[in-house]
């Protein structure tokens, strides 16, 4: 695997692991947001040398189709990834120093750049994922295209996210194809089905002994998972499969959950979460094979060489985070 594809496969297994512990709390927003001001304004500024100025300059000037220029120093946002801006604060690019790699351009066009064939294959999704509600896209309209280092070119495609009130979706275009990608729909309380509302209560009340304070939720759909509605206070997590209804995943997110296999034997697992696995889902665990799989930190609980359960246990062999379906047989 290069370097860039290992990167990636970073970016996306934290993109998912931060995708299934579910919406932000509503109690926790906005600690959240002072924190990220505090992160933003404190953020560690990244000389950028000759060469890779250079090259930045080349990737942002082919995106733009003129000459842009960049600032002097990056800064640090995470995962050691850094985004130079242009001067002028309409472009910016994500690189890695380290490795001088750069992984994507990214600027904002407007909705009227947007074709309404495209246009109405995203209306289409967002209707066919959630019919009730009215999506009106906004007028701006942010797009990225990623960067092929060894040719020194951009990449085929250009992504935008078109967005509104309450509803965000991802549009891909290539020289071939037109695909929507992750929608994500917003709602509030007063929106949600009280049955829905009362599955949710009731798993984290068997789950963790928590009355869960439901003020919102979210309804998402990605390309490699099956739509969901998430929930969360500023101790739970809740996902719920769309089509079935059915609690998939729900952790504790006050938990801190064991990072190796030591000292919880594959017996000691079992034992830990079968109970729960029976209440929430309905699976008998009690036959099934127990592996612990050290790139995630959990336990799998497999059937016919399918992870039926998955499950991530602290130190007191507590259960932290618990999941079923398609979310227990990622990585498979």
């Amino acid at each position: 695997m290069n370097v860039k594809k290992a990167i990636f496969a970073t970016l996306i297994v934290s993109s998912m692991l931060s995708t299934l512990a579910g919406p932000i709390p509503a109690g926790a927003e906005a600690a959240q947001e002072k924190q990220q001001e505090k992160q933003q304004s404190d953020g560690k500024k990244v000389e950028i040398d000759k060469k890779m100025a250079a090259k930045l300059h080349k990737a942002v000037s082919q995106f733009a189709g003129k000459e842009i220029k960049l600032k002097e120093v990056a800064e640090d946002p995470a995962a050691n990834i850094v985004e130079v801006k242009s001067i002028d604060g309409k472009y910016n690019v994500k690189f890695v120093p380290e490795h001088g790699i750069i992984m994507s351009i990214e600027s904002e066009t407007t909705i009227d750049k947007i074709s309404k064939e495209d246009q109405d294959k995203v209306l289409k999704e967002l209707k066919e994922l959630y019919p009730k509600k009215k999506y009106v896209f906004n007028k701006e309209v942010p797009m990225s295209q990623s960067y092929d280092n060894q040719k020194e070119k951009l990449e085929d495609g250009v992504s935008y996210l078109l967005r509104g009130k309450d509803f965000s979706a991802s549009l891909t275009k290539n020289d071939s194809s037109t695909n929507v990608g992750f929608i994500v729909i917003d709602f509030e309380k007063k929106e949600l089905d009280p049955k829905l509302l009362k599955t949710v209560t009731e798993a984290a009340k068997t789950a963790f002994d928590h009355q869960i304070d439901v003020t919102k939720a979210t309804l998402v759909n990605g390309s490699m998972s099956k739509p969901e509605w998430r929930f969360g206070d500023d101790k739970v997590s809740i996902c719920v499969e769309l089509k079935t209804g059915e609690v998939i995943s729900i952790e504790n997110q006050q938990g801190k959950k064991v990072t190796t296999n030591k000292g919880i034997t594959e017996k000691e697992a079992k034992e830990a979460v079968a109970s729960l696995a029976k209440e929430l889902f309905n699976i008998d665990i009690t036959g099934f094979e127990v592996k612990w799989d050290n790139r995630i930190g959990y336990y799998r609980f497999i059937q016919n060489k399918v992870t039926k359960v998955r499950a991530a246990l602290d130190a007191d062999k507590n259960v932290v985070h618990i999941e079923s379906g398609w979310l227990a047989a990622l990585g498979d």
